[in-house]
């Protein structure tokens, strides 16, 4: 598998972060996963036919100069966000955005990229930005006889890039023989800013899905700021925002943990008020509650699917953050449910387990199934992941593997907080005694390694 160039600069940082995206990088080498969620997905799924059923459309990265990160900012944003509002059209099935890619390597063949995720179509364009003014190439291509079905170009102002994806879905939309007017309904579940500069700094700030780690979490969080004091109403800034104050506070990456903590929860609640019916907004926010306020992701995820039962599909990672808030507040068929359907919202089974199984390592936790729970989080490249992993280990009586499994962290991260995560995990679970059974397994490593 092709790792990205900035993994060789990054790979010993990312060990000490504590969010789940990065797990996939590891367990998808050390399990020969044939899936590269950074770049080139490359399924060794069986062969589907893409001759019946619901048109099945693949969008990949926008290509754009490398060396103008606005360019490449409005690239990323364009491809998100044309991904969201095809996945809202009823009667076509898009990939998953983090299934396909951050962005295409030079050399890549992006027809059999989208027909490794099980596409029958493929959309690709380009981007080229000159100040405020936008030119934007698209096309979208039948993979099976590599026939071009629609294709477009746009030479209008950037502040006209709202519009622009408008069109390009209903182009697409009419293309695979869909009813256009369906586009409506699935751009009334989105909310374009009111500023054009909101929208980039948001998307810069939510880029750091792809590079997890204190550094890029600080950048993110002044982005956020920034694009909320430009468009206050702006409900996936908000959501950006909660979700890196909540990160970083269950991380330990602030000296302010209770504070950011807090603020978190502020942001997320002005993000479920002015986006709750937003499918972009949902997942950041529901990430932001689901480690200390899961009766509110819960809510919001009930509240949500009441209004639009499909809502999710256009981010289901809001589905497994929802379903391990199930599991916390003691509800956990439901939550397995939801890391299901989660899961098969991926266009191959590969790629949608790997990502499962660190939120089935989530649930396995609530129910104290702690050989489990050591399985699934073995070769975690996550921080958060690996304390999780100590407390199973710990738990099941394998204290010799739980002190090297901290060793490993520490020797990576010399300032790894024992203590915070030992308050952390004592309201892991609405049940106190489960949290304080999964404390007082740090508890005794603490002792352990000090003695």
């Amino acid at each position: 598998m092709k790792l990205p160039d900035w993994v060789d600069q990054t790979t010993l940082v990312l060990l000490v972060i504590g969010f789940p995206l990065t797990l996939l990088l590891a367990w998808a080498q050390d399990s020969q996963a044939s899936v590269s969620v950074i770049d080139e997905p490359n399924s060794k799924a069986g062969p589907t036919d893409k001759t019946i059923g619901e048109p099945s459309i693949v969008v990949l990265p926008f290509r754009a100069r490398q060396s103008d990160e606005i360019e490449q900012l409005t690239a990323e944003g364009l491809t998100d966000d044309i991904t969201s509002l095809l996945t809202g059209v009823k009667g076509i099935k898009v990939a998953p955005r983090l299934a396909v890619g951050r962005v295409l390597l030079p050399d890549a063949d992006p027809l059999q990229i989208a027909s490794d995720l099980g596409g029958r179509f493929a959309m690709t364009g380009s981007v080229r930005r000159n100040n405020n003014q936008l030119r934007i190439s698209c096309e979208l291509t039948d993979i099976r006889d590599k026939e071009q079905k629609w294709s477009q170009n746009f030479d209008r102002p950037a502040d006209d890039i709202f519009a622009i994806q408008d069109e390009i879905a209903k182009g697409v939309v009419g293309a695979v023989g869909t009813v256009i007017s369906r586009v409506e309904s699935a751009r009334a579940l989105r909310q374009p800013p009111a500023n054009l500069q909101a929208w980039e700094l948001t998307r810069r700030a939510l880029s750091i899905v792809w590079d997890w780690r204190p550094q890029t979490l600080g950048q993110g969080l002044l982005d956020a700021r920034r694009a909320i004091k430009l468009d206050p109403n702006y409900a996936l800034a908000h959501a950006v925002l909660a979700m890196i104050l909540s990160w970083r506070a269950v991380s330990a990456w602030t000296e302010n943990i209770a504070q950011e903590r807090d603020e978190a929860l502020i942001e997320a609640d002005i993000a479920a008020r002015l986006g709750f019916d937003n499918a972009e907004a949902l997942w950041p926010t529901i990430n932001a509650y689901w480690a200390s306020a899961p009766q509110r992701a819960v809510q919001l995820y009930e509240q949500s699917t009441e209004r639009h039962p499909d809502i999710f599909l256009s981010s289901p990672f809001g589905l497994a953050h929802a379903g391990v808030a199930y599991a916390k507040m003691g509800r956990v068929e439901e939550g397995l449910a939801l890391i299901q359907k989660f899961q098969d919202t991926f266009p191959n089974d590969e790629y949608g387990g790997v990502w499962a199984r660190v939120f089935m390592g989530y649930i396995e936790l609530c129910r104290r199934n702690y050989k489990t729970v050591a399985d699934l989080l073995a070769n975690t490249a996550s921080e958060y992941d690996g304390m999780c992993r100590v407390v199973a280990l710990m738990n099941s009586d394998q204290q010799d593997e739980a002190v090297a499994e901290f060793g490993r962290w520490k020797a990576v991260n010399p300032a790894i907080n024992l203590d915070h995560y030992i308050e952390q995990f004592k309201v892991y679970h609405i049940d106190k005694s489960i949290g304080a059974e999964l404390s007082d397994g740090l508890m005794r490593l603490k002792s352990a390694i000090t003695n």
